[in-house]
């Protein structure tokens, strides 16, 4: 996480603080060929991997010890604290920036066409990089990825500023789900459902340009490549 930083202003009284988010304006119009800067990471992200997986992102690198313990997270349909899945192995999955953790059900909330259901991630006291207790966590997402949600806002976020109908950079756009099926400038289409090798995905993968561009967090890498493979690219 890139830390925000602080510029002092000198003045009468006290000094006055513009923090990174005040300037997030001022970055977004230089163009694409610049970084963005973007806010800081929520306490904690959930997002299907596969019928039977969840991936779960914390906004600091952790312990990989504590963070395999699958006995510090529960996993519920959401109003229903009181019957948690069984979660079979957690694993430090992220080895960019250790943060994102994959958690495996024996049994998971049904098949591909019907697992869009609210569910709930805890997480408890799992330590980070330097030995701190995270505490007590929790978010809520909706099971499965398709193109509606969750990405749809995704490329939404990080990716159509400049790959829309106005700046189709590379003549390839992520502003709509058609277009994300185009070839740009290759001949071959960027998307090929259940391909891992698809452009879109390879792009985007950690070190290569579109991650870099995007500002893209691992979780969003994985997001990006589970739709495409494990739930080949629905809408």
């Amino acid at each position: 996480m890139i830390p925000r930083p602080t510029i002092a202003v000198p003045g009468p009284g006290a000094a006055l603080k513009v923090t990174a988010l005040a300037v997030t304006a001022l970055a977004l119009l230089v163009g694409c060929d610049t970084a963005r800067i973007v806010a800081p990471a929520p306490p904690l992200r959930a997002a299907s991997a596969a019928l039977f997986a969840v991936n779960v992102e914390f906004a600091e690198p952790l312990d990989r010890a504590s963070a395999e313990d699958p006995t510090r997270y529960s996993i519920y349909a959401a109003g229903a604290p009181g019957s948690p899945t069984t979660i079979a192995s957690a694993t430090l999955i992220d080895t960019v920036s250790l943060r994102v953790v994959q958690l495996l059900m024996p049994d998971w909330f049904g098949d591909s066409t019907t697992d869009a259901r609210l569910t709930v991630v805890e997480s408890h006291g799992v330590m980070d990089w330097f030995g701190r207790s995270t505490g007590d966590r929790s978010v809520e997402f909706r099971t499965g990825l398709s193109y509606t949600e969750p990405m749809k806002t995704l490329f939404d976020a990080r990716c159509s500023s400049c790959h829309d109908a106005a700046n189709a950079s590379g003549t390839y756009r992520t502003d709509s789900y058609a277009a994300l099926f185009g070839p740009g400038t290759s001949p071959i289409a960027n998307v090929i459902a259940g391909n891992p090798n698809s452009l879109l995905v390879v792009k985007c993968k950690p070190g290569n340009s579109m991650y870099r561009d995007g500002n893209l967090e691992y979780l969003d890498y994985q997001n990006i490549l589970n739709w495409v493979v494990e739930y080949r690219a629905r809408q």
